[in-house]
């Protein structure tokens, strides 16, 4: 049984978009006014984000790539998000992993290892996607945000933590399309990996049933609180 736990933590946070390791990408949605989007900078458009987004639903694929550019993972999955700090992420496959938060504890449910971990919120509001996402504010006091101008049709900003704090990741980075919409972020973790996450089928500010912040551990698996 010990063998089984321990593999739990180590494997969601070597993901980079796998779990605890990451989950920030309800930004990645723009807000509603693209007319002023389209003349703001990155910076403007993810501060309008959390002043105008409250809640995100959306599908996305995830490719995580080695140091050498090498792909060595491929998801898809679904995400729902409650501003602040609720959230529910849904990995597709008998196997996939499924993340939930309500706003005050977060499970983290593995089929593969027949686990459920269970932590405070605030353990994990900084180290994954969704949490990054679902937070209150623009994160300015845990994390340096830098414009990165326009690359690729996008414009990007950078996210990185400020001295001490461990986020689970070295650096985000969130590209804007013309319109304000949140199209790709990117994640570096300290093995030097890379998760690329990319969102489709957006829907904002649409009423989300509050059985998606809930969760039940099925029969039978382990129920672990560090």
């Amino acid at each position: 049984m010990q063998q089984r736990r321990q593999p739990m933590i180590e494997r969601f946070r070597a993901r980079p978009m796998g779990a605890w390791g990451w989950l920030f990408f309800a930004l990645l949605l723009a807000g509603p006014d693209w007319a002023q989007a389209a003349s703001a900078s990155g910076s403007q458009v993810l501060q309008h984000f959390f002043h105008q987004v409250r809640t995100v639903q959306a599908q996305f694929t995830q490719v995580v790539a080695d140091r050498n550019g090498q792909v060595i993972k491929r998801a898809a999955g679904t995400v729902w998000i409650q501003r602040p700090g609720k959230f529910r992420w849904v990995y597709a496959g008998s196997n996939g992993q499924t993340i939930v938060s309500d706003g005050t504890q977060v499970w983290l449910y593995d089929p593969a290892l027949q686990q459920v971990t269970i932590q405070p919120l605030g353990k994990t509001l900084g180290s994954t996607p969704a949490a990054l996402i679902a937070g209150k504010d623009i994160l300015a006091s845990r994390f340096v945000i830098r414009d990165l101008g326009s690359k690729d049709g996008l414009r990007w900003v950078e996210l990185q933590p400020k001295g001490g704090q461990d986020q689970g990741f070295t650096a985000v980075r969130l590209g804007f399309d013309a319109r304000g919409a949140l199209q790709e972020m990117r994640m570096e973790d300290a093995f030097q990996q890379e998760t690329v996450l990319t969102f489709h089928d957006i829907r904002l500010n649409q009423p989300i049933a509050a059985q998606e912040f809930q969760f039940t551990p099925p029969a039978g698996v382990d129920v672990l609180k560090p």
